[in-house]
């Protein structure tokens, strides 16, 4: 819209300076004809009147005729713009002047220059120039009214189909909301786009319900599978060779049990399957928590260190939000170097953890998608980050961040509701 109405002023500015000169050249053009039809009258009034021949300076007839033996014949008529000094206005007023040479009864050769003032012919110009301006002016403040009111006004159903559909996000948006409108195209485009939201919809339900499914099917097999590997790893006849490859089965089983039951619960907690209706104290919460990882992390010789600078109370669910700070710490001392420090603040409305690190910075923009995997990828399903995500997307006024700085990955949970 904004290209086409500039379109429409450079169109108009292009047509008003084309109608100005066209105006102007046919102004001259009539005051041009005028003086070749004087300049007839005069050759003739000297054929007849050779007095007419003395007549060197410009009078009441508006002409002069002055010999022009010493310069080459030219009968043709030039026409120029000049300026006379007119004793009665005392200044300068323009002039259009024809000059040609004719050869005068006495066979000797002539020049004619015969004047015409352009007073009124510039008053012209200038009453047109006005009248064009403020025409233009007109027409411009027409259109930018025709724009602001009426065109603006009759692209706001487009506009909140736009909107709505910036605010599209696969599986929460299962309709769009209706548009008013009595455009035809419009009300078609929003029926179209309507029809694609529920047919995504529909297609995500029934891609969770089979992944819900299928995991939750896939328990009991795995389960099975694991007890057997159990019973022959306890058989004192399993000869020790087999038992280091039932060992290196059964690890790769349990990593599946983990990714399986990640991926259940990442489905449920998209099928908004938790109550959040919850209070949970965080500083409390991550007391208990740090006291579960304190083994693991004296292991590596890493400290964990909890400042707490107000109360954070969440509505939430307990559970969730166990999951969520939890793999929040464990990744911190999973990736944190031996002899490293891990501190963790709450604030009135911020729960932060910041371990030390010798890697550089995560890449932000994908740390959060599924399946991705750091340095550390065989001990890590790629769901830990996803399922944090999720947790805190569910939890009310939940959000995660993450930065970098002097060597600290920074992960930030806010809670805009607390």
């Amino acid at each position: 819209m904004r290209h086409l109405v500039v379109a429409i002023f450079a169109i108009m500015t292009v047509w008003a300076l084309l109608f100005y000169a066209y105006i102007l050249d046919e102004v001259y053009d009539n005051v041009d004809d005028g003086l070749r039809d004087h300049k007839i009258t005069i050759l003739r009034a000297a054929y007849e009147d050779t007095t007419l021949l003395t007549l060197s300076d410009y009078g009441v007839n508006q002409f002069r005729i002055t010999p022009a033996d010493h310069v080459a014949f030219n009968e043709r008529n030039t026409f120029s713009n000049q300026f006379f000094y007119m004793p009665f206005d005392d200044e300068e007023e323009p002039y259009r002047v024809l000059t040609t040479m004719f050869f005068g009864p006495d066979k000797r050769s002539y020049q004619l220059e015969i004047r015409a003032s352009t007073v009124e012919r510039d008053d012209l110009i200038i009453d047109l120039s006005t009248a064009l301006l403020v025409l233009y002016i007109a027409m411009v403040l027409s259109i930018y009214l025709l724009k602001k009111y009426i065109l603006t006004r009759a692209w706001r159903p487009f506009k909140k189909i736009l909107d709505d559909l910036d605010a599209y996000n696969v599986g929460r948006t299962t309709t769009l909301a209706p548009v008013e409108t009595d455009v035809f195209e419009f009300h078609q485009l929003h029926q179209h786009i309507g029809s694609m939201v529920e047919r995504n919809a529909a297609v995500f339900a029934d891609q969770k319900l089979f992944i819900e499914n299928a995991s939750h099917e896939l328990q009991t097999p795995l389960a099975i599978t694991i007890n057997k590997i159990d019973m022959i790893m306890e058989d004192n006849e399993t000869p020790p060779p087999i038992l280091v490859k039932l060992a290196e089965a059964k690890k790769s089983l349990q990593r599946l049990i983990d990714l399986n039951r990640s991926l259940l619960f990442l489905s449920r907690i998209e099928n908004r399957q938790f109550l959040q209706n919850e209070e949970v104290d965080l500083h409390k919460l991550t007391q208990e928590l740090v006291e579960n990882f304190n083994d693991i992390a004296a292991h590596k010789n890493i400290s964990i260190e909890v400042q707490s600078k107000a109360l954070l109370l969440v509505k939430g669910n307990r559970t969730l939000l166990t999951m969520a700070l939890s793999n929040l710490i464990r990744n911190a001392i999973r990736y944190t170097e031996p002899a490293g420090s891990i501190y963790i603040m709450i604030s009135a409305n911020c729960w932060e953890i910041r371990n030390s690190s010798t890697a550089g910075a995560l890449p932000d923009n994908y740390i959060f998608n599924r399946f991705y995997k750091g340095s550390d990828s065989i001990q890590s399903n790629g769901l830990g980050l996803s399922l944090v995500k999720s947790i805190l997307q569910m939890t009310p006024g939940g959000n995660i961040q993450y930065t970098f700085d002097q060597k600290f990955h920074i992960f930030s949970v806010i809670f805009k509701n607390s």
